[in-house]
C-alpha cells in the first residue's frame, strides 16, 4: 500500500480546519462521545482540537484486544458510541447487527482516501458500508541490536534458549497466527485441531523465553526501554516511541512473513443519532488529523494527503517504518475472520496457563 509523498504545504488555520475537518453543518455539535479504542486513538494532541471546534467532549476507554471490544459491545448498556475494531473482527459485529451503516455523504474527507480503503470487503455487506477506515499497520518483530544480530531474518529467534526470560509477545491470538506462519501453515485463519495442538506445543516451548505477555503497546515499550526484554512483537507506536527516546531498535522482517491489519471506526447500533458521531468521523478522516495521529501511533492512515502534513522529522520516521514503501506489504498476511475463534482463544488460554 503506497502513500504518496508531496511537497510540504502550510498547515491550515484553525478556522479553515474547523470547516474542512468537521463539515460546515457540524460546527459546535456539542454533547458527549464515548469510544472503545486502541491505545493512541484518542490522544489529547488531536482530541483537543476536535473538542474545541465541535463542542463535543470525548470519553475514551482503551482496550487491549478485539475480543474485548466485541464482549463490551455485545453486552449492551450503552457502553460506547464508537469503536475501532480490526479487520478480522468487523464482520462479526456487522453480522450480529451490533453496528450501524455509515452515511458516507456525512464524511466528505473520505474522498481523499486511498482506493483500497473506501469500501473494503471487511466493512461492506449488501451494498452498505459499515465503517470508516482508519489506522493500518504491520505486526512488528522488534529487537535490541545489542542482543539480537541485525542479520536475523526469521521468527525462529523467539525460541532461541539464549533469550530465556528476555522476550515479550502480544497477549492476543495474533501470537497464534504468528506461530502458524512460523510452522508453515497456509490456512492460518482456519486451522484444524491437529494444527492448533502443534501451535500450542510450540508456544509452550517458547514460554521459558517470555518475561511477560504484553497487553498494551505501552507495556512493550516500557519493557524494551528498561532493558527488561530484548525483543518480541510490537505495534508501530512502540518503535516510534523507542526511537524518539533515542533507543536503537531492529525492525526484523522475517522470511515467514508478518501479520497486517486495518482498523476502522464503527458506529455502535443506536449511536448514529449522537450529534458528535459524524463530526468525529469526518475529523479523524482529514489529512491533518491523521498526520497528528501518526505522530502518536506510527501507523499508516488512509488519507492520501496525510504525508503532506508531516514535518520533516516525522516524514523520515514514516519512511524508516516503510509505510511509504510498497515492498513493506509484499510479505504480509492480512488478518481475516477466524471461523473457530473460540477454539483459538481456548488454545491461547491453555498456552498461558501451561507451566514452562
Amino acid at each position: 500500500m503506497a502513500c504518496v509523498t508531496r511537497k510540504w504545504k502550510q498547515l491550515l488555520t484553525g478556522a479553515v480546519f474547523g470547516v474542512t475537518a468537521f463539515g460546515s453543518s457540524a460546527a459546535m455539535a456539542g454533547g458527549q462521545l464515548t469510544m472503545l479504542v486502541w491505545e493512541g486513538y484518542a490522544d489529547k494532541s488531536f482530541v483537543a482540537p476536535f473538542e474545541q471546534e465541535s463542542g463535543c467532549k470525548v470519553n475514551a476507554v482503551y482496550v487491549g484486544s478485539n475480543d474485548e471490544i466485541v464482549a463490551k459491545v455485545m453486552s449492551g448498556g450503552g457502553t460506547a458510541d464508537l469503536i475501532s475494531p480490526s479487520n478480522d473482527t468487523t464482520m462479526r459485529l456487522i453480522n450480529a447487527d451490533a453496528v450501524s451503516p455509515v452515511d458516507t455523504s456525512k464524511v466528505p474527507n473520505m474522498a481523499d482516501f486511498l482506493p483500497q480503503f473506501h469500501n473494503p470487503k471487511w466493512l461492506t455487506k449488501d451494498g452498505k458500508v459499515y465503517g470508516v477506515s482508519y489506522g493500518w499497520g504491520v505486526i512488528r518483530i522488534i529487537a535490541d541490536p545489542a542482543a539480537v544480530p541485525a542479520s536475523t531474518d526469521t521468527l525462529g529467534f523467539l525460541w532461541d534458549p539464549k533469550y530465556a526470560g528476555k522476550l515479550s509477545v502480544w497477549d492476543d491470538i495474533e501470537t497464534i497466527y504468528m506461530t502458524s506462519r512460523y510452522l508453515g501453515f497456509k490456512n492460518t485463519y482456519d486451522l484444524s485441531d491437529e494444527q492448533l495442538e502443534q501451535i500450542k506445543a510450540k508456544l509452550i516451548q517458547m514460554k521459558p523465553n517470555i518475561r511477560k505477555y504484553w497487553f498494551t503497546t505501552g507495556e512493550m515499550g516500557t519493557l524494551m526501554a528498561s532493558g527488561e526484554v530484548v525483543g518480541g512483537t510490537a505495534w508501530e507506536s512502540t518503535l516510534v516511541q523507542l526511537r524518539n527516546a533515542g533507543k536503537k531498535v531492529l525492525d526484523i522482517k522475517p522470511k515467514e512473513g508478518r501479520g497486517a491489519w486495518s482498523d476502522s471506526w464503527m458506529i455502535v447500533k443506536g449511536a448514529e443519532t449522537n450529534a458528535c458521531v459524524y463530526p468525529w468521523l469526518n475529523y479523524v478522516s482529514s489529512a491533518k488529523a491523521q498526520a497528528l495521529a501518526h505522530k502518536v501511533t506510527g501507523f499508516g492512515y488512509p488519507n492520501i494527503k496525510m504525508v503532506d502534513n508531516l514535518d520533516e522529522k516525522t516524514k523520515a520516521s514514516y519512511s524508516e517504518l516503510g509505510m511509504a514503501d510498497p515492498a513493506t506489504l509484499t510479505n504480509v498476511d492480512w488478518w481475516q475472520p477466524v471461523k473457530r475463534r473460540a477454539k483459538y482463544l481456548e488454545i491461547w488460554n491453555q498456552v498461558k496457563a501451561a507451566s514452562n
